[in-house]
């Protein structure tokens, strides 16, 4: 069976709350998966049409320990999927919240236009990706809770989280994830429905977190 996660958000903001008249911000989220089929679920909003970014930088992070490989996607309020996308391949570092973070080759990262609304993102390990396009449905992995030592990734040197490659690549559980030019951003609970964004947001809210299809594996 799979866990929904709570994470911390953090920002570099002088207040402790926005409203939802307040100019588009960035957003920063953490955490650790406990098993490899995790998934981190996270509710955003946008007041107007935009178009925003969305990336990770823990696949590449030393400070968080090489995270596993992400897959992040975008769903709508009504759950249906508008994109899901494993690896970025933007090796770089982009700037949130004065505070630039590296991304890697397998860290995921885009950019999508958006109308204005309430959305989910979320955040999995490959390869466990939707079941379909509606979020309801779940994710590949659910009810294999090691599946990377169990399909024997990275050569499988360890119970879990282990890499993408043929020979030995253990990673862990760390992710940073990370979502520009919203209005508001906060973790929804368990629950899959959608959730309105609301007048005030505080920013000490809990996090949860993921986005297109790969066409290609990357394991043997």
């Amino acid at each position: 069976m799979k866990r929904i996660i709570l994470a911390s958000a953090f920002l570099s903001c002088a207040s402790l709350s926005i409203t939802s008249t307040a100019a588009p911000m960035d957003f920063d989220f953490s955490g650790t998966f406990t098993n490899d089929n995790d998934v981190v679920l996270l509710d955003f909003s946008v007041a107007s049409d935009s178009t925003v970014t969305i990336f990770s930088s823990s696949w590449l992070s030393p400070d968080e320990g090489n995270g596993f490989d992400p897959i992040l996607a975008i769903w709508d309020s009504s759950g249906n999927l508008i994109e899901e996308q494993d690896d970025g391949e933007v090796v770089g570092s982009t700037e949130s919240n004065g505070v630039t973070y590296n991304h890697g080759t397998w860290d995921s990262y885009f950019t999508q236009f958006l109308v204005a609304g309430s959305y989910q993102a979320s955040i999995t390990q490959y390869d466990n990706f939707a079941v379909s396009t509606s979020l309801a449905d779940g994710f590949e992995r659910n009810g294999n809770p090691n599946f990377t030592f169990d399909e024997n990734f990275g050569g499988a040197t360890q119970a879990l989280f282990n890499g993408v490659w043929d020979d030995s690549d253990p990673r862990t559980g760390a992710w940073e994830f990370h979502i520009l030019n919203v209005d508001t951003a906060s973790g929804p609970g368990p629950a899959p429905a959608p959730v309105p964004a609301p007048a005030t947001l505080a920013l000490f809210g809990l996090g949860l977190a993921g986005l297109g299809w790969r066409n290609r594996s990357k394991k043997a």
